[in-house]
Formats: structure tokens, C-alpha cells, sequence
């Protein structure tokens, strides 16, 4: 082979292992969800989340009349209060964390909330759905009456785990997302909807105020 031949295919495989490098963080840009979840039709932009100055500011709006931040704003619609520690046994802790759901600039009613895929601390935690139905609020952000209770194992000695994460950070990074359930309105007509909220928030350490 000549050496010219060598360096057109070193360069066409540097390309290529740029390519395929790039692709996994293209895609993890972007999320695809199911058409529906338990018989809900699946709709990201259906709740626009009210801002504290959107009475006077004009929204950019894509081509299909959508404000152009939809999609940032639905995934502030949840948020978590305050923890509280609940219970510590062999195997692990038990908290409670208080829901806050944003007003919004629509009415509605959640049927439930499902949680996937949380991560709390880099450990993944399992959620139960929130089985409780309340109204979307309109004018000021809503702590609901029933806080989440959310258990986390810790294998291996109790104590040592505990102090570990007792002595970890002040707060908490919590990723994943919650499916809401419910009935939303739009104009003059109500429709049966899931909306995913994408969760990227922090958290109070609860252990740290024992």
C-alpha cells in the first residue's frame, strides 16, 4: 500500500472514532417516551409552567405556536422539599420528603404520580407510585398533604454506612423523572394525559440534622 494510501485511511478512521464518539452524548441530548403509559397518551408539553414574570413577557414560539421553552418548563414542575429521617434499621434508611408542584397557567387534576429511574445520592433508589390525586395549582407553588416516603439500602455494617453518607455533602443530587397522571385542560376541552418531567434537583441531607 503507498503512503498516501495510509494516511487517507488514517484520516477516514479518525473520523469515523470522532463520529461514533460523539454519538452516545448526541443521544443522551435527546429521550424518546412511549405513545402511552397505562392507557394515558403520552404529551411532554401539555402543562406550561407559570413564571413569576410571564405577565408581561412575550415567550419565543417554535413553528407549531409552542413556546419555544416548553420543554425546559414542564421539567420544573416537581421539585422536593425539605427531608425528614423517618426510620433506620440493618438495612437501610427511611425518609420523607415533602412534593412541591409549580403553579401553572392551566387547571388540571393529577390521578397519580410514577417515579422511574431516581437516583439520589448516585444510588438508585425504588419509588412507589404517589397514589394520591390533587388540583394543579394556579397561583402559588402547592407542597402536597402526603409526602413521598423513600427507602434507601444500605448493604454491608449499618453504622459504617450511615456515617458515611452522614458525613457525605450537604445536599443531594436527585436524577430521573416522574410520569404524572391526570386530566388537563386545554381551551375548552379536557384531555387524559401523561406528562414526563425530567428531575435534576437537589436535596437537603436529612442525616446530617440527626
Amino acid at each position: 500500500m503507498r503512503p498516501y494510501d495510509l494516511i487517507r485511511l488514517s484520516s477516514f478512521s479518525c473520523a469515523m472514532f470522532m463520529t461514533l464518539a460523539g454519538t452516545p452524548t448526541a443521544l443522551s441530548q435527546t429521550r424518546a417516551y412511549p405513545d402511552k403509559i397505562r392507557g394515558y397518551k403520552v404529551e411532554r408539553t401539555v402543562i406550561e409552567v407559570k413564571k413569576p414574570d410571564d405577565k408581561n413577557e412575550k415567550p419565543n414560539r417554535t413553528q407549531d405556536g409552542r413556546a419555544a421553552d416548553d420543554q425546559a418548563n414542564v421539567d420544573q414542575l416537581i421539585s422536593f422539599g425539605k427531608p425528614a429521617l423517618a426510620r433506620v434499621t440493618p438495612l437501610g434508611i427511611t425518609f420523607e420528603v415533602p412534593i412541591v408542584v409549580a403553579p401553572v397557567t392551566q387547571s388540571g387534576q393529577v390521578d397519580f404520580l410514577v417515579f422511574d429511574d431516581i437516583e439520589i445520592n448516585g444510588r438508585s433508589v425504588k419509588i412507589s407510585d404517589y397514589n394520591h390525586s390533587f388540583k394543579l395549582p394556579s397561583s402559588a407553588p402547592l407542597t402536597l398533604s402526603d409526602p413521598l416516603r423513600i427507602y434507601i439500602y444500605l448493604p454491608g455494617a449499618v453504622m459504617a454506612a450511615i456515617g458515611e453518607w452522614t458525613d457525605s455533602k450537604e445536599t443531594w443530587p436527585v436524577t430521573g423523572r416522574v410520569y404524572v397522571f391526570g386530566k388537563f385542560k386545554k381551551s375548552l376541552f379536557s384531555f387524559k394525559r401523561c406528562v414526563p418531567v425530567e428531575l435534576d434537583l437537589t436535596m437537603r441531607n436529612p442525616l446530617r440534622e440527626r
